[in-house]
């Protein structure tokens, strides 16, 4: 192979690998739309409506209280998993929401079997129990 050959051969390799270099970052998206300073923004305010909702949860009666505030803690977990999701955007932080969304709800429920009594209690609790194991493995099959 003759020298010019050559050297026009490697110089044509490099040029395409730069070019198809530039495509690449070119096309390249980040995952989020969000930035970080947004999203700390995001989780703060998320972090004072639900000490907002904690509060309000003060004027009621105890078994009430404590259903209110479990529903208030629930509402922060989730919104706060569902942010990240969003921020993330990967499938594994969009499952880590769903999955967070149904221990909300079992943390509610076993908020609520909590003024029952005795048996009334226990099967509460079974039956909270049972749907959230449900639910858990709809989450589980939806995020594969």
């Amino acid at each position: 192979m003759k020298t010019t050959t050559l050297f026009a051969t490697i110089a044509g390799a490099l040029l395409v690998s730069a070019t198809a270099y530039g495509i690449g970052a070119a096309v390249d998206t980040p995952r989020t739309l969000m930035s970080p300073v947004d999203y700390s923004v995001a989780k703060k305010m998320i972090e004072v409506k639900a000490h907002e909702a904690v509060a309000l949860c003060r004027d009621q009666e105890s078994r009430q209280r404590d259903i209110c505030k479990a529903e208030a803690r629930a509402e922060e977990r989730v919104r706060k998993a569902e942010l990240d999701a969003q921020y993330r955007g990967t499938v594994a932080a969009a499952a880590d929401a769903r999955l967070a969304r149904v221990k909300a709800q079992y943390d509610v429920a076993k908020a609520r079997c909590g003024d029952q009594r005795g048996e009334d209690k226990l099967s509460c609790l079974r039956a909270a129990r049972a749907e959230k194991a449900k639910a858990v493995e709809a989450a589980k099959l939806a995020s594969t």
